[in-house]
């Protein structure tokens, strides 16, 4: 049976959502279902993976789990929704704790922009529409996600915001000469990501 970190750090929160004997059953379930898409997609490329692996299977598999048990849909998108924000929260503690040294943010939006092309490009299923990228200024439209069409595809689209929602807490007050400046996600029905970040 496939391995999921994602599953594991979860595990807590639906002990204590559910209780064991409910608790059991979902998580068993969800090591299943996990598998059971690594095994149906282990063609995919190892840049595809690092989403689908990490984030995107296990969420999936929660999410039918809990459906499969009779949780309401709305009670586990804010389940998993929540558990993806607070799972984020250290990452955004670290980077503004990062950015604490002396004009180092003014490195940022040319950081951002490579990390992004690197681990966020075409071969990793995204498709981005880049309008800058230098010194002053990153800022592209994401066209196509596969957090969004994959979950789309296996009926939990709701669970994509909280995916989205990640990027606001870690980026979103990095620093105050940084300006995170998102206004749409595909997850929350827009045409785009609308990504931009600026030095003020």
């Amino acid at each position: 049976m496939a391995y999921s970190g994602y599953i594991r750090k979860l595990t807590p929160v639906v002990y204590k959502e559910f209780g064991k004997d409910k608790a059991d059953r979902i998580l068993k379930k969800a090591r299943e279902k996990y598998s059971r898409l690594c095994e149906e997609n282990a063609e995919e490329p190892k840049e595809v993976q690092v989403h689908t692996r990490k984030r995107i299977y296990p969420a999936i598999a929660v999410f039918q789990a809990m459906l499969e048990e009779n949780v309401g849909r709305e009670t586990v998108a804010s389940i998993l929704n929540t558990f993806h924000e607070e799972q984020s929260k250290p990452a955004g503690e670290a980077i503004r704790i990062l950015l604490r040294i002396p004009a180092l943010y003014r490195l940022v939006p040319r950081f951002f922009a490579k990390m992004t092309k690197n681990f966020f490009g075409e071969k990793a299923g995204f498709k981005a529409r880049w309008l800058r990228a230098d010194k002053n200024e990153m800022r592209f439209d994401m066209l196509i996600c596969p957090y969004q069409d994959i979950c789309v595809r296996h009926g939990c689209s709701e669970i994509v915001q909280g995916f989205c929602r990640t990027d606001d807490i870690c980026y979103g007050n990095m620093h105050p000469k940084l300006h995170w400046g998102r206004t749409k996600t595909l997850g929350l029905g827009g045409d785009c990501c609308d990504f931009c970040l600026t030095v003020r």
